[in-house]
């Protein structure tokens, strides 16, 4: 996936809130929205991991840039 760290970010918080916004719905009009609160979270969370690990995959792309030039 080649996103920058801005649109990690983006997508993570549209998820999260999209996700709140259905538990809101679900608590005011019942537990249907509750199934639709789940993906908005689970994909969120998925966003969150990878904007947590966007600078060390940089890194390691790095490092192994640089060493496949040493040789």
């Amino acid at each position: 996936m080649a996103a920058s760290k801005t649109q990690l970010l983006m997508f993570m918080i549209a998820c999260f809130v999209s996700g709140g916004l259905a538990i809101g719905l679900s608590i005011v009009y019942g537990s249907l929205f509750t199934l639709y609160s789940a993906p908005g979270f689970i994909v969120g969370a998925f966003f969150a991991f990878k904007y947590a690990m966007f600078d060390k995959n940089k890194a390691r792309q790095e490092e192994h840039r640089r060493r496949r030039n040493r040789h």
